[in-house]
């Protein structure tokens, strides 16, 4: 029973556990504020995302949906739920649920991603990606080219809290590599930042996220689309399953006019 497999699970309900305790005892009151550049209410999404799923388009190219840190496909299954019914095409999901690095992550998404497309590792289409969390990084870092020469051609990449700066939560010792490198002075944090690319990033969070921070949700210079949490919501964890932002990624992933209107509203203070 002393498995690797079961040291993840055993690290991985630490950090649950960890991320449960530390949004108790740090929440202060939800802000409520609403964001004049991504107005759409819940109810409102609900229904934009029905109509679209009564008529989809075909998806530009294939789509991988990646889940967070632990989570054994709860984050990528609430997203292909909301958004695959408003496709047609394939929407590809992936877990890293028995992995603790980000290197064996980065080798796992590439492998995956191969094996469902039936091809080889080095003639992976262009895709796009939706990611929870740590799968955002996990997909920033699969597209950086490795010494083999391979990486994950992306287009367009839409992260959900995800930890582009570091992640709060971070900072609580969890005895698993990801969760150390997921600090924001990390050399794995520092070298996203040196690193350049050439995908399209669309970024959401929503307000109050004691794990990652809303802050942390984009890098520098890179717009953030955010909404308020609903009330009795944990904002980091029901993220992935808010219609908002699922009906933003729709509308943009089929070639409509997206719900977010720049200039981004910076987050309140």
């Amino acid at each position: 029973m002393n498995s690797p497999r079961l040291h993840v699970v055993t690290r991985c309900c630490a950090i649950v556990f960890a991320s449960a305790v530390f949004a108790t005892s740090g929440c202060s009151t939800p802000r409520w504020t609403a964001n004049p550049s991504f107005s759409i209410d819940r109810e409102s999404a609900r229904a934009d995302l029905a109509r679209m799923a009564s008529a989809p388009v075909p998806a530009q190219r294939p789509i991988l949906v990646l889940a967070g840190i632990g989570d054994l496909r709860i984050s990528s299954g609430a997203l292909v739920r909301g958004i695959a019914p408003t496709l047609e095409g394939q929407l590809i999901e992936i877990d890293f649920f028995s992995v603790s690095t980000f290197a064996d992550a980065r080798q796992a998404l590439l492998r995956e991603a191969a094996a469902a497309l039936g091809t080889s590792l080095e003639k992976i289409p262009e895709v796009d990606v939706i990611a929870f969390s740590m799968g955002g990084l996990v997909a920033r870092d699969a597209a950086i080219v490795d010494s083999a020469g391979r990486q994950l051609r992306i287009r367009r990449l839409f992260t959900i809290a995800t930890p582009h700066q570091g992640a709060r939560l971070a900072g609580i010792p969890m005895g698993i590599p990801v969760g150390e490198d997921m600090c924001p002075t990390s050399d794995f944090i520092e070298r996203f930042r040196r690193t350049r690319f050439d995908y399209q990033l669309i970024c959401y969070t929503r307000l109050d996220d004691i794990t990652v921070g809303e802050e942390n949700a984009a890098p520098e210079g890179v717009p953030l689309w955010w909404v308020p949490t609903p009330s009795g919501e944990w904002s980091h964890m029901a993220a992935f399953d808010d219609p908002r932002i699922q009906a933003d990624i729709a509308r943009r992933l089929r070639g409509e006019t997206p719900w977010t209107t720049s200039p981004a509203t910076p987050l309140p203070n």
